[in-house]
């Protein structure tokens, strides 16, 4: 430990007062790990950026993992992940990496200034980095974690030349003595602040200094599990020691994340130094990966034809007024203003049901709020259940008054919970699943196996991560399993 001098703590403390938004992290790394001449780093980063085919996902980056080592050895493959970056608009970047200099207790949240680099200042939202911090004892903010880290400093030339003109701002986050429990409330605090604007990018290198042929063997049964979103088995193999990740908490995080959202994950690119180098006695292994919320395929989940039930409950005149209280009620969450009462008088809208109101934008989720037990009349809980999916969606930031023409509105009327004890009994495209062990429950809705193809097994898989358990926890027997079905109908 270095010694600390009187004088050299007040200037610590003054440099890092929570007061000096002013604060500028300046490149620790120019000109060893990238080129520190700014026109030589735009030819550059253009250039890895020019090689790359930017891939038809069809649905919107929830997050990427790249590497970080000098861009002579994984610049190229960092760049296909930020190919899937273009066209995109995203104002908020968290950036999570390992503390390769520094070993401290925690995670450690930037949360003041601009981090600089040849390419300019990018500012970090402060606002955004406190949230995080706040959401458990876990966050702190250790400067020195953050000194020298290049890590996370290496990806920003690629988002500035990415964003070049447009105003974004970054959140960077280092990782340091690693928890299990770490990954949990990692996640947790990802989902509670993430939104349509904001991007995670988990910065990452593989297995280090293996032979060749060992270093792909480790690296590709690592980015397997990934790009299965299975923790379970990346956790597995990390124990074991069939795969490497120099911040694999980070990495964890991300899959309960994208499960969060039911996304999906590709592999963009894998590659290692000795693909670079020629050199294969001892190599450190790069790979791209996106992971993103599928879009809906055209024509599914919308309009009258969006049946999940064989038999009919609503009649047309029924889901219509529905879909006008619905349209109404989320108007006036927004707008504030009264909107004019609609008079229900259909002895079916009265019935206590369950029922979900589903928001999108563009085909895109842009909020989704339910009751799953039949606890109001049906028209009742369509209204509040509307408002909350607009403003109350903790995943997304509320809707505008300026988006209220591009939304459209879906709506799920559930029959009551069934538990069952065979699952046999789950008919895909016709049941919705409910999961529940403990205080851990989740729910995915009909059309969701649906829209995906999904088979009952991975159905069951899927709504146990959902719910936040193992992906096999649908066969404890302390997990208790509902079906349902649902009525699905929109504009």
């Amino acid at each position: 430990m270095r010694k600390i001098t009187a004088l050299t703590l007040l200037l610590f403390l003054f440099s890092c007062s929570p007061t000096s938004s002013e604060e500028v992290r300046r490149s620790a790394v120019a000109g060893t790990f990238y080129p520190a001449d700014k026109h030589e780093l735009t030819q550059t980063v253009d250039t890895f950026l020019a090689n790359v085919k930017k891939i038809d996902i069809k649905g919107r980056p929830l997050a990427i993992i790249v590497p970080h080592a000098g861009y002579a050895y994984s610049g190229q493959v960092a760049a296909h992940g930020f190919k899937q970056l273009e066209g995109t608009d995203f104002k908020k970047i968290i950036i999570i990496s390992p503390s390769h200099y520094v070993g401290f207790d925690g995670i450690s949240v930037y949360n003041k200034g601009f981090f600089e680099t040849p390419l300019g200042r990018i500012k970090v939202n402060e606002e955004l980095a406190d949230r995080i911090i706040k959401t458990d004892k876990r966050f702190l903010f250790y400067p020195e974690a953050h000194e020298k880290e290049h890590a996370i400093e290496v990806e920003l030339p690629f988002l500035q030349r990415i964003y070049k003109g447009k105003d974004f701002s970054i959140v960077p986050i280092a990782m340091g003595s690693p928890l299990m429990e770490d990954a949990r409330i990692l996640s947790g605090a990802l989902y509670d602040v993430i939104d349509d604007d904001t991007l995670l990018i988990i910065s990452v290198d593989l297995s280090h200094y293996h032979p060749y042929d060992e270093a792909v063997k480790l690296d590709t049964s690592g980015i397997s599990a990934v790009e299965k979103l299975d923790a379970d088995w990346l956790l597995e193999q990390l124990r074991d020691g069939d795969t490497e990740i120099d911040a694999p908490i980070a990495v964890l995080a991300s899959i309960m994340l994208a499960n969060s959202y039911n996304a999906r994950a590709k592999v963009l690119r894998y590659a290692n130094s000795g693909d670079v180098t020629g050199d294969k006695s001892r190599v450190v292994g790069y790979s791209s990966i996106v992971m993103y919320i599928p879009s809906p395929q055209q024509g599914e989940g919308k309009g009258e034809g969006a049946m999940i039930m064989k038999d009919e409950y609503l009649s047309k005149e029924e889901k219509q007024k529905l879909l006008q209280i619905a349209k109404a009620s989320v108007v006036e969450a927004v707008t504030g203003k009264k909107q004019a009462k609609i008079e229900v008088t259909e002895k079916r809208l009265k019935e206590n049901c369950g029922a979900f109101v589903t928001l999108k934008k563009q085909g895109q989720l842009r909020g989704c709020i339910g009751y799953i037990i039949a606890v109001k009349p049906l028209y009742e809980t369509v209204k509040d259940v509307a408002m909350s999916a607009a403003i109350n969606d903790h995943r997304f930031s509320p809707v505008t008054e300026k988006e209220l023409d591009s939304i459209d509105i879906e709506i799920s009327a559930l029959t009551p919970l069934k538990r069952i004890s065979d699952i046999n009994e789950i008919e895909v495209g016709k049941h919705g699943l409910y999961m529940k062990q403990g205080f851990s429950s989740g729910l995915l809705l009909p059309q969701v196996a649906a829209e995906y193809s999904w088979d009952r097994k991975t159905f069951l898989d899927q709504t146990c991560r959902k719910a936040g358990l193992s992906a096999n926890a649908w066969q404890d027997p302390a997990t208790e399993i509902y079906t349902f079905s649902a009525e699905v109908f929109g504009e």
